[in-house]
């Protein structure tokens, strides 16, 4: 596959607020966040809407991501429905760990689906 690059001011993740702190609803904690990502890759009809949204409304982020054969794409691109749907920073990809085997088994399948 041929890497594709786009400087980080053309990748729409960065003002969606993929790298940030916090989420965009500040009076979230740090669990409820944690808790709304188990929850995103759990329902995985939801989770595949908002991966539809990551790939039609990022697309910059997605050549420059989904193109690095030497990262977990799997995981960026969880993250990024998490953050594209809700606005919560990858930060809180610990959500992940709180789901069963057979969801993360679901969730992994989710973005290769037909």
């Amino acid at each position: 596959m041929k890497r594709i690059y786009h400087t980080w001011d053309e990748w729409e993740c960065y003002p969606a607020g993929f790298y940030e702190n916090r989420p965009k609803d500040k009076s979230m904690t740090d669990e409820e966040c944690r808790e709304q990502y188990r929850a995103l890759l759990a329902n995985i009809p939801m989770f595949r809407d908002a991966l539809s949204r990551v790939m039609k409304e990022w697309p910059n982020s997605c050549e420059h991501y989904l193109s690095n054969e030497r990262m977990n794409r799997v995981a960026w691109l969880g993250q990024a429905a998490l953050c594209v749907t809700y606005g919560i920073p990858q930060r809180y990809r610990g959500g992940y760990m709180l789901l069963s085997d057979e969801e993360k088994a679901a969730a992994d399948g989710a973005p290769w689906m037909r």
